[in-house]
């Protein structure tokens, strides 16, 4: 499994899965939303010059860590096999309510 996704990709999985993006400055945000569909405490953010370009393993290992997740978990996550429930369940696991 290669370690490296497109920004479009990892962008439109990201809002598939129950993360609300929100685009300003020169970062794109995701929040991720509870059940009540207010933002949580759980983000991640990458810069708007990435969308286009291909997000190597660094940048992935950080985005993976701001989410809770391994990198394993996080590629699983954009990559379809995780889907927001399992994701909810991995944080609530670890001690997070969302």
């Amino acid at each position: 499994m290669s370690s490296v996704r497109k920004g479009r990709q990892i962008d439109a999985a990201l809002c598939k899965k129950g993360f609300r993006r929100d685009i300003g400055g020169d970062h794109i945000c995701y929040f991720f939303t509870n059940d009540d569909g207010e933002d949580s405490d759980i983000k991640t953010k990458v810069s708007h010059g990435v969308m286009g370009d291909t997000i190597g393993a660094n940048l992935i290992s950080r985005m993976a860590k701001q989410l809770h997740l391994t990198k394993k978990q996080f590629l699983e996550l954009i990559d379809c096999p995780l889907d927001e429930n399992g994701y909810r369940q991995i944080l609530r696991e670890a001690g997070f309510e969302v």
